[in-house]
């Protein structure tokens, strides 16, 4: 059987580990923990069950595989959003839910509704480590309370799947919510443990385009000039007039933002290697997939229902009668995400011609051509760059007031077009 050291070998050392935590997760014996930006074997007690390897989405995922597992059809590499039986807008007519979340607040509501109707006993969601208010780690929240204060994302890579230690010990029934790659996780962990299966009632996937290093949030905090120490909150779409964004607020009183444009070149800087071998833009092997849909304006959030437990519970929340659900398609999403949706599905062939390791989907990419494939390989070769000693020197060379009106101009272009349509 495998363990952890041919963990380390297939899927850390070759850039293949999304640090999703599903190992840590699910190791018997817990010796594995998320530490220094990486899985270590801190315990030294690796007993070569094979499980870490076996949940691993990090080295492969078979598409076709799981698309007829959970959808009895398969996997069409043309579709860009994956499998699903309905897109909806939707708008929750809780004024405290749409004000608490990143766009919408249709996860929040979820969560909370869930645990209402006692469908759950609780979510798992991730909140502030105790004395360190800019780093993050994974929790059951177990009333509303907690839902609400859980909310918002959290641009910045959190092992979230090592909680399935705590689900399994609390013998409850919880909805997860978590990022792409780590749904492709907790399905293969749920998979190999049937009693794991049972006890996630939901798996609700967030759009995800790029995740970014802890270092991410270190450089803007060095940017704020508030020091660690004074820090009392951090957000990263904390609402500031008509704008969401980054945010902290010392004890002091001073605060620092940038817009949520503002701050977009920093995927260019910060996106680990694994982000760029990712296929998976909207979440597309969750029950419920939910994203911005920021051209309705504040309060809305795009909802893709995937399976029959995800129309169950949007067909819940309209009996209740406390969201407003509209259809839509594809175009919408298009319309307003054209960049990164074809980056993440059209243009996944050139990164994986250029990148000496990729995951293992199962699947054959279509080659993308003309000025897609120039602009996916200009794309590629950025990032690349940027990951370069030279790359980062740039990075703290060039003024971050210059980097943030450049991205802000180029964000607002796009929004121009689109609100042009």
């Amino acid at each position: 059987m495998k363990g952890f050291r041919e963990l380390k070998k297939e899927v850390i050392d070759c850039e293949l580990c999304t640090r999703c935590g599903t190992c840590i997760g699910v190791c018997p014996v817990e010796t594995l923990a998320y530490a220094d930006g990486e899985v270590r074997d801190v315990g030294g007690r690796c007993v070569q069950c094979g499980r870490c390897s076996a949940v691993c989405p990090g080295k492969d995922f078979p598409l076709d595989e799981w698309s007829k597992t959970l959808f009895h059809k398969a996997y069409d590499t043309g579709c860009l959003f994956g499998t699903y039986q309905g897109i909806y807008n939707v708008r929750p007519k809780e004024a405290q839910i749409r004000t608490a979340g990143s766009s919408g607040g249709m996860v929040t509501h979820i969560l909370t509704a869930l645990l209402e109707e006692g469908r759950i006993d609780g979510a798992v969601a991730v909140h502030e480590k105790p004395g360190e208010p800019y780093r993050f780690e994974p929790f059951i929240a177990a009333d509303r309370e907690q839902i609400l204060a859980a909310a918002q994302s959290k641009y910045v890579i959190i092992p979230v799947n090592q909680i399935i230690r705590e689900i399994r010990r609390s013998g409850k029934k919880v909805a997860y919510v978590g990022l792409p790659c780590q749904i492709q996780g907790m399905r293969k962990a749920m998979k190999q443990d049937p009693r794991l299966a049972d006890q996630i009632v939901v798996l609700i996937s967030l759009f995800c385009g790029f995740n970014m290093e802890e270092a991410a949030t270190e450089y803007l905090i060095s940017k704020s000039r508030i020091s660690r120490q004074e820090i009392d909150m951090v957000r990263y779409r904390q609402r500031k007039g008509n704008q969401t964004g980054f945010y902290i607020r010392g004890r002091s009183g001073k605060d620092f933002f940038v817009s949520k444009h503002g701050y977009t070149f920093m995927n260019l800087l910060f996106s680990p290697k694994r982000c760029w071998k990712c296929c998976d833009y909207s979440g597309e092997f969750a029950d419920i997939s939910v994203g911005d849909a920021w051209e309705k304006g504040p309060g809305v959030s795009r909802v893709i229902v995937r399976t029959q437990t995800g129309k169950q519970i949007l067909d819940m929340l309209t009996g209740r009668g406390s969201v407003l659900a509209e259809s839509c398609d594809e175009s919408a999403i298009v319309k307003t995400q054209r960049k990164v949706v074809t980056y993440k599905k059209r243009q996944i062939g050139i990164r994986k011609r250029g990148m000496r390791s990729f995951p293992d989907y199962g699947v054959e990419w279509e080659p993308c051509k003309g000025n897609m494939r120039i602009k996916g390989t200009i794309l590629f070769m950025i990032l690349r760059f940027f990951k370069s000693p030279v790359g980062k020197a740039v990075i703290r060379i060039l003024p971050f007031g210059l980097l943030v009106k450049i991205s802000e101009r180029l964000k607002g272009r796009e929004v121009t077009s689109v609100e042009s349509q």
